[in-house]
């Protein structure tokens, strides 16, 4: 069967991968879930890009995920007179008007009303991922009077991150709402929610979603201090979480970002929740054909503190090697895997399907452990099954045969599972897909298991041992 890749990878499209042609030979290098940044872009690229990636997925033979990213309640500079930048000093003053004027020597507008409310004298304002700082010195209800510390060229639309500045919790915004509607049309396959702070801002995008007719897994972007704070709710009432180490690393001290990193994965392990890692993780890529020993380092450490999937932005939607990218955190991952990851957990009882559920699980890794089996497969009309062996991290594959394309989509994203759509059938007939499309070898060992809540029917739960037929 070869090595095979645990960790997955999602990459950002953008200018420099939505080609047919790159998507191909990112697919190819190793990727996973493609993530469509709904900051940027129109529904129409978005569109355009995301019938690329099927059709892409579909000549590789592959079921690839569709990640939506909603922007969230991202604050944000607005224009400038002429799209002409700013120059800003140590010690100079600059005004932040509510508002959506163009903005000129010091002034600035900001679209985002509550920022201007809610500041106080004494707050850090941080500017273009913090390349620029700025004190509250004093402000009404209109306008907020600012100092530079920290000085910079700002340009038009650049984020404000306010750390220790409470805001109005409320995540989904009505740009939100239009796009989770319009991704959920599209037909994307995961859904990720920016700025999330408490679980009701999960739980409302999910009855968007269900006021729409659509279940759609729902990851947690974990990027503010009240997130951490309230990190076993949020991640209770989502379907993952992620660990948005870009507005984490300006909204806390940066040097809590690696522990923060750690609660987050852990957390997200002991719940049976997939948990993915993002941003620059290979940043110096952007722009150089290779990574920095730190990046490396970085990466492998995810790996072995259990993440379910590693994610690169810039480094693929924007930057000059984005298919050497894919690959280069395709063998970094593949090399860390080679160690037992040191920081494992096993999931909680009561939130991977039912106890009965969770033993047939166990059952199943203890099977293929001792019996030293090539694979475990689930065969799972829901992806459940697959979810729970996936949270167990058996040695084994873990291949899941599903009926549902949707369904084998969903589960690219999970730690070592392998989605194979085929019909629900008797144990003997999957063999032959076994073998020539999972590419396991005739004579493996092979472990079968199914979990169903029906336990009156005979036949709705079993694991048993098979070996693979010529």
């Amino acid at each position: 069967m070869g090595v095979r890749r645990h960790t997955k990878i999602i990459a950002t499209l953008g200018p420099a991968s939505s080609e047919p042609a790159t998507l191909d030979a990112l697919i190819a290098a190793g990727v996973d879930v493609f993530r469509l940044n709904f900051s940027h872009g129109t529904h129409d690229a978005h569109a355009s890009v995301f019938r690329h990636v099927r059709d892409a997925a579909a000549r590789a033979r592959r079921h690839v995920a569709v990640l939506q990213d909603l922007s969230g309640p991202k604050i944000r500079t607005g224009r400038l007179k002429h799209g002409q930048a700013l120059t800003l000093r140590p010690g100079d003053e600059l005004r932040l008007f509510s508002g959506d004027e163009e903005g000129s020597a010091g002034h600035v507008c900001v679209p985002y009303a509550p920022l201007i409310t809610s500041a106080r004298p004494g707050d850090r304002l941080l500017l273009d991922d913090g390349r620029i700082e700025l004190r509250v010195s004093d402000g009404n209800a209109h306008e907020l009077v600012t100092e530079v510390v920290s000085g910079g060229t700002l340009g038009e639309h650049k984020g404000i991150n306010a750390p220790g500045v409470k805001l109005p919790s409320n995540a989904i915004t009505e740009k939100d709402e239009a796009d989770l509607q319009f991704g959920l049309d599209l037909g994307v396959d995961l859904v990720a929610l920016s700025f999330v702070q408490t679980a009701d801002d999960v739980l409302r995008a999910r009855e968007i979603a269900r006021s729409a007719g659509r279940e759609v897994p729902l990851i947690a972007k974990i990027e503010r201090p009240q997130a951490v704070d309230n990190l076993d709710a949020i991640t209770r009432v989502s379907d993952g979480v992620m660990v948005a180490r870009g507005d984490l690393g300006l909204e806390c001290p940066l040097e809590e970002v690696p522990r923060v990193q750690k609660l987050i994965i852990r957390h997200a392990r002991t719940l049976g929740r997939p948990v993915i890692v993002a941003t620059q993780v290979l940043e110096s890529m952007r722009t150089e054909p290779r990574p920095t020993r730190a990046e490396v380092s970085d990466a492998a450490t995810a790996v072995d503190q259990g993440a379910d999937a590693i994610m690169l932005a810039g480094e693929t939607a924007v930057g000059a090697y984005p298919v050497r990218a894919v690959q280069t955190l395709a063998s970094v991952i593949c090399d860390a895997e080679t160690l037992p990851a040191g920081d494992m957990v096993l999931p909680e009882v009561e939130l991977t399907l039912s106890r009965h559920g969770r033993a047939m699980g166990e059952a199943a890794v203890t099977l293929a452990t001792t019996g030293q089996a090539a694979a475990i497969v689930a065969v799972t009309r829901q992806g459940k099954t697959a979810q729970l062996l996936s949270a167990l991290r058996p040695r084994a594959a873990i291949i899941a045969v599903t009926p549902s394309v949707a369904v084998a989509r969903r589960l690219a994203l999970h730690w070592g599972v392998t989605p194979i759509v085929s019909p629900l059938r008797q144990v003997g007939h999957l063999q032959v897909p076994l073998r020539e499309i999972a590419g396991i070898p005739a004579g493996s060992v092979v472990v079968f298991v199914n979990v169903s809540q029906e336990l009156s029917r005979v036949d709705a739960n079993f694991v048993n041992v098979q070996q693979l037929g010529g």
